[in-house]
């Protein structure tokens, strides 16, 4: 059972099959090469992204094109951009393909230049690879060739590239829903997230990303005597905040089946072994006490934990300034993210009794949600069904499942307005060395030139209803050997 659970990992989807003539799909992953490298050459991080200077680079490849753009601006640097494919019928809702242009600060210990792409052995390093530059220049790639092609579709096909994705979006989505959401007003999207969860004994997993959880930051402080560092003190606020970090460690939260999880166990179950079968069984419609059981025995595997329980984990730490002293105060911020149905008071109130009344610690909500929880999509539109019937052509023995990203973004926002919207992989492994936000952040060229596929079927499914570039299991062109290093 353990083997088996740990065996299915959210991974980059390589799309393998029955050899078949490929289509000629180079000319567009060429140009999608291109704009990745040119983006990741653009330094778009917090705290102070340089998001004009990416939707610069975004309207002149527009303009090349004849595409007609609109640029919002809210305030000096900071930019989101869009752009229309106008269709035929106006009684179906648009289709929109949403990234963001900014990136999370580059982390500590990369061996490549974060903000300078470089191709080597295939892969492409730079920040913002995954996260996700690799789906704006997609979109960019797929809207410019569309227009080159004369392809008109049947419903409206917006590009956004948003701001401020990676802080909470008040310059990007948020701003844009009150200010100018009259001017887009979507009724179905593609966004970022999802991904193949690979099964090696029977059929691959397309999970589209259909609900997300919501973030929460928690502090935590504690609280001692604050002394020269020649002198220990028997309460030192470092050792009683790691005492206070290890009973919050130890704390494990009930499990609870969302509608979203429900749907997802039910769809992998005939996939795994007799054993797991059973587990999920229980889950899905034992007694109360065989349904925790069996959640703990799945929440081994660390992304199904994600799927059943509220999950925190410790980020900034916070205590003496220097060397020569112990400061009176050490605190951890505690990152949690909470499954849709969730109090967040109520997670809050658990943490707290953790502690008794006269313990040095003290616990402070500092960011809460932004909003409730959207209503998650249950894999019935016709958004879904095109999903469904690309993932079938380009992963031929699999199941399309709709699923819940533990991470937050811009499709909780989408949804909230009203829009259908899916996290669309492949997508990267969260415990890989090169997962977004960590050094070295890559994408293989392969997986790259699949995304674009995977995303490309589904618009001429949705958009156009018919293939504009015929699909091959083996995800397209292949790639050239990359010998050379940064890229310019």
């Amino acid at each position: 059972m353990k083997r088996l659970l740990l065996c299915l990992l959210l991974v980059f989807c390589t799309l393998s099959g029955r050899t078949q003539e490929t289509p000629d799909w180079t000319p567009l992953n060429d140009e999608a090469k291109r704009h990745l490298i040119n983006l990741l050459n653009i330094d778009t991080s917090l705290p102070e992204p340089d998001e004009l200077a990416a939707a610069r680079y975004i309207y002149k490849e527009f303009n090349k094109h004849g595409i007609d753009w609109d640029i919002f601006i809210p305030r000096q640097g900071r930019a989101n951009l869009m752009a229309r494919l106008k269709g035929t019928d106006p009684a179906k809702k648009p289709l929109l393909l949403i990234s963001h242009l900014d990136t999370a600060p580059a982390a500590e210990g990369w061996s490549f230049p974060p903000f300078k792409a470089t191709v080597e052995n295939g892969n492409i390093y730079g920040l913002g690879a995954t996260d996700d530059k690799n789906y704006t220049a997609a979109y960019l790639a797929l809207f410019t060739w569309l227009k080159d092609q004369k392809a008109v579709p049947e419903r409206d096909l917006i590009f956004l590239a948003t701001s401020g994705e990676e802080a909470g979006s008040e310059t990007g989505l948020l701003w844009l829903g009150g200010a100018h959401w009259d001017k887009i007003n979507p009724g179905f999207a593609l966004n970022e997230g999802g991904g193949i969860i690979k099964n090696k004994d029977g059929k691959d997993i397309v999970f589209a990303e259909a609900s997300t959880k919501m973030y929460m930051d928690i502090k935590v402080t504690a609280f001692g005597t604050g002394a020269h560092s020649s002198m220990p003190v028997n309460d030192n606020a470092v050792y009683l905040l790691s005492q206070a970090l290890a009973k919050i460690a130890a704390y494990n939260p009930p499990a609870k089946l969302t509608p979203t999880a429900r749907t997802f166990f039910k769809a992998i179950k005939p996939l795994l072994d007799e054993d797991a079968q059973t587990t999920i069984g229980f889950l899905l419609s034992g007694t109360p006490q065989n349904r925790q059981s069996a959640a703990e025995v799945m929440a081994l595997d660390p992304f199904f934990r994600t799927q059943l329980k509220d999950t925190l984990n410790p980020t900034v730490l916070s205590a003496s300034k220097d060397t020569g002293s112990t400061s009176g105060e050490a605190s951890a911020i505690l990152n949690v993210r909470l499954l849709p149905g969730s109090d967040p008071d109520e997670f809050f109130e658990n943490l707290t009794k953790l502690f008794a009344p006269d313990e040095p610690i003290s616990l402070e909500i500092i960011e809460r949600p932004q909003l409730p929880f959207p209503t998650p999509m249950d894999g019935t539109d016709p958004l879904f069904a095109s999903i469904e019937k690309t993932a079938k052509k380009l992963v031929p023995d699999s199941i399309t499942v709709p699923g819940m990203s533990p991470a937050s973004g811009d499709n909780e926002f989408l949804r909230k307005l009203g829009v259908i919207t899916y996290g669309l992989g492949p997508d990267m492994d969260p415990l890989a060395e090169n997962a977004t936000h960590g050094p070295d952040e890559f994408i293989s060229e392969k997986d790259f030139f699949n995304q674009l596929q995977f995303i490309s079927g589904v618009v001429f499914d949705f958009a156009y209803g018919k293939d504009l570039l015929p699909l091959t299991p083996q995800g397209g062109s292949p790639a050239a050997p990359a010998a050379d290093k940064t890229a310019d």
